[in-house]
């Protein structure tokens, strides 16, 4: 039996906060006697004394709850940001902006909606107020709003319009607003009554606040919405007027279905303590289907925005603490929910991962007039790496200044969307005869191919292994295998398995491609295989389970990979590039930014980039029916390191691994440089690098490294170039890369032209303070023609 929140009575207005946090988390009954049977429960705890047996048992009845399981089978859906940043082409805002900059001419809700409809998108998120303040409707509580600017001649309501637009075509709506608020940092002298970290002390508000007395008198409410009412929390200004804008979102614009919250604070230095029970207590009473993902007890954030999912990835967590006593920090280690986390003390707890992405390169969440859109490849494989990794992708769009989703991010999206629909339309397996070597009495193989997740295959009791064999119809070739466990009902179990086919005389190995392990599946799991297999028969081993293992579908399929772009390698020492793609095609190409057309130059070997500048390479397939397949881009920001020696490092890792400095100028992003990883362990870091030549230069590159670990990547920098390495010239005194921890893609960062052959990289401290430095690849972007 599934569990859900328990409802919340009209008592909650006459309590307190912190009494409202116990309401809140009710899960139903948590189970922390390990006497007699284990039922399913919304949360198990682990006593001391449980066998492993028993602890396996309890991770095993963890189930969601019903806005859990509404949320998981959305499985792709959209953030959008767009707002002052989008006309400033920055990423994070001041909270100094004037409203007047927000003036969009063509903003088009039903466009972005659209694009979201068209990739099969099921929910939007709508960025509401992000780290600025500025708001995106017309909020009672802030001059700080659209009401303040041209737009719509002060009368425009973008929430209004996305949820208009989402409700005809049939999109549900979810609202991201900003904890952090610049405009309201009491520090702000646009603003310097502020609300946020000004010292108030906490007072008797009513939700909604009537707001002439919002700050005289808070317990004065003003008339609730239509169908609402009026409740009551002792918080504090910030927190009151938090509320306040929360109780307008979920009020006034019809259902919401997620309230996205994340951690992100740009000034740490002025403290404000959030209310998180407060805000909780609010959105359950307000939206109880919603689901409150990143700092909330619902959804988590998967650990970065680069739409990668573990492939080990479990949705039962063990909590240290109660959930209504936890405060959901962030987690980005790589084991959340293995046998060996399941400790005595810990309550079991339904907590799935949300995917976020950008469609921008180098994860970049609001448009600018230099950002492009990710490869084809890229969000074919996010795809892959984020739902197929039992997780929900979210992919943020970001509309221009116009207010429209530009042509090249629609364009990337419509290619995507065409491999994978091609790719999923049909199911290989569909007319399979179905058999195992073990089930119970009510849940039979056949109902692992019934179309329906809420029928399953269960192994016979007892049993934590089991082979579920598809016999076809006839032979097919495929390269996709899908797997979904019946999570609903009977919780994620399958911990690691196999996937065999009939080669004519025995069962052989599927071999997964690299990036891949066959471990968890739960709601969903997308194996990919290094190669296509032919056969009329697959089987799934399941080597270990918590308890019985259940598949509720499987499902097989053949990648789209003949209109798929090519691949475009790194650039060598040399200058070069190479393309290559699975099907083997013919291949053509461009390098002055213009696409590729059938009378393109056909690729026959590598290609030799230009010397002096930046470069685009375009390149598509020649498809077998004379049409051009999807094409594909790269830039090559930085001057390739042709000639290119390191002149000094201050340390370097060369016994352990070979981390030494060249790696960070060899074309390579496989490779890196690391300092020594048992000394040196002090910052600053530096390394000097000889071009060989003088270049007329206006900015840096630093990508950091690419193999998923954040050791030693730089957060602060300092940059230096020379003509003799003798006199040096600080380009660059303190620069940051913004936000690098969550992003770690390709920096780039420009300065005053200036000629060099020498360049100087100075690490001024890392993510986590580790005092290592680390760089997959640090290179110089040569001074437009004009200078």
């Amino acid at each position: 039996m599934k569990k859900s929140f328990a409802p919340i009575t009209a008592l909650a207005k006459k309590l307190p906060a912190s009494v409202l946090i116990l309401l809140a988390f009710q899960p139903g009954p948590a189970i922390a006697d390990s006497a007699g049977p284990i039922p399913y429960a919304a949360m198990h705890v682990i006593a001391e004394g449980d066998s492993a047996a028993v602890v396996a048992e309890k991770a095993a009845k963890v189930l969601p709850r019903k806005n859990q399981t509404d949320w998981m089978r959305l499985e792709r859906t959209f953030f959008l940001h767009f707002g002052v940043n989008t006309f400033n082409e920055v990423e994070w805002g001041t909270g100094r902006e004037e409203a007047s900059i927000f003036n969009p001419t063509a903003l088009d809700a039903n466009q972005w909606l659209d694009a979201v409809t068209n990739f099969g998108g099921k929910m939007i998120v709508l960025v509401c107020k992000h780290h600025d303040g500025f708001c995106y409707w017309p909020s009672r509580y802030t001059p700080h709003s659209v009401a303040a600017s041209p737009w719509r001649s002060g009368r425009g309501d973008e929430v209004r319009e996305v949820a208009d637009a989402a409700r005809s075509h049939g999109v549900k709506l979810g609202v991201y607003l900003s904890p952090a608020d610049l405009y309201q940092l009491r520090t702000n002298p646009k603003n310097p009554a502020g609300y946020y970290g000004n010292g108030s002390s906490n007072a008797l508000s009513v939700i909604p606040t009537d707001p002439a007395s919002f700050q005289s008198d808070p317990s004065k409410g003003r008339a609730p919405a239509p169908g609402f009412t009026n409740y009551t929390y002792v918080v504090d200004d910030y927190n009151r007027y938090f509320l306040n804008q929360l109780y307008e979102l979920l009020t006034e614009y019809g259902s919401i279905s997620e309230v996205w919250f994340d951690g992100a604070n740009p000034d740490p230095s002025v403290h404000e303590t959030y209310n998180y029970a407060a805000w909780y207590d609010l959105i359950r009473h307000l939206q109880p289907g919603a689901v409150i993902m990143g700092k909330g007890p619902d959804v988590r954030w998967v650990g970065n925005e680069g739409g990668v999912g573990r492939t080990t990835e479990w949705s039962v967590i063990p909590l240290p603490t109660s959930p209504e006593k936890f405060n959901w920090p962030d987690m980005q280690a790589g084991d959340l929910g293995s046998r060996a986390r399941l400790a005595a003390g810990s309550h079991l707890w339904w907590y799935p991962a949300e995917v976020n992405t950008t469609i921008l390169q180098n994860n970049q969440w609001f448009w600018a007039r230099n950002k492009l859109p990710r490869t084809v490849t890229q969000l074919v494989d996010i795809f892959y790496t984020s739902i197929g990794r039992n997780g929900n992708l979210i992919l943020n769009l970001s509309p221009d200044k116009r207010g429209l989703v530009p042509d090249n991010q629609l364009d990337a999206l419509k290619q995507t969307a065409e491999i994978i629909n091609e790719t999923f339309t049909a199911d290989l397996a569909a007319g399979s005869k179905v058999t195992a070597d073990t089930f119970n009495a009510t849940n039979g193989p056949a109902l692992a191919l019934d179309n329906r997740l809420d029928t399953w295959w269960e192994a016979a009791p007892g049993r934590t292994n089991g082979t579920v064999t598809l016999t076809l119809p006839r032979p097919v070739t495929f390269d996709v295998v899908s797997l979904q466990e019946a999570v609903d009902h009977r919780g994620q179990r399958i911990e690691s398995f196999v996937i065999q086919t009939w080669n004519g005389s025995a069962w052989v190995a599927a071999e997964p491609i690299a990036s891949d392990a066959l471990t968890t599946v739960g709601h969903r799991r997308l194996i990919r295989l290094k190669s296509p297999v032919t056969t009329d028969r697959v089987r799934i081993r399941i080597n270990g389970s918590r308890l019985e293992p259940t598949l509720a579908e499987i499902g097989l399929f053949k990648q789209s990979v003949a209109t798929l772009p090519p691949t475009i390698s790194d650039r060598g020492t040399n200058g070069t590039v190479t393309l290559s793609n699975l099907a083997g095609n013919k291949m053509v190409y461009t390098l002055d930014g213009s696409m590729p057309t059938g009378n393109s130059t056909v690729y026959i070997g590598s290609i030799a980039l230009p010397m002096d500048r930046s470069v685009t390479v375009q390149a598509a397939c020649l498809l077998p029916n004379g049409q051009l397949g999807i094409t594909g881009s790269r830039v090559f920001a930085g001057l390739p390191p042709i000639g290119w020696k390191v002149v000094s490092v201050d340390s370097e890792e060369t016994a352990g691994d070979d981390n030494s400095a060249a790696r960070a100028i060899d074309g390579n992003s496989s490779t890196l440089w690391h300092t020594q990883w048992n000394a040196d362990q002090k910052q600053p870091h530096c390394i000097t690098v000889d071009m060989g030549a003088t270049h007329r230069i206006a900015g840096l590159t630093y990508l950091p490294r690419q193999d998923g670990l954040l050791n030693g990547v730089v957060d602060k920098y300092r940059f230096e170039t020379s003509i003799d390495g003798m006199t040096w010239t600080t380009n660059i005194a303190e620069g940051a890369f913004a936000n690098i921890q969550n992003n770690p893609g390709l920096q780039e960062a420009g300065f005053a032209p200036v000629d060099a052959r020498y360049f100087r990289f100075i690490s001024l401290h890392a993510i986590w303070g580790s005092g290592w430095t680390s760089a997959a690849e640090i290179s110089v972007v040569p001074a437009g023609n004009g200078e």
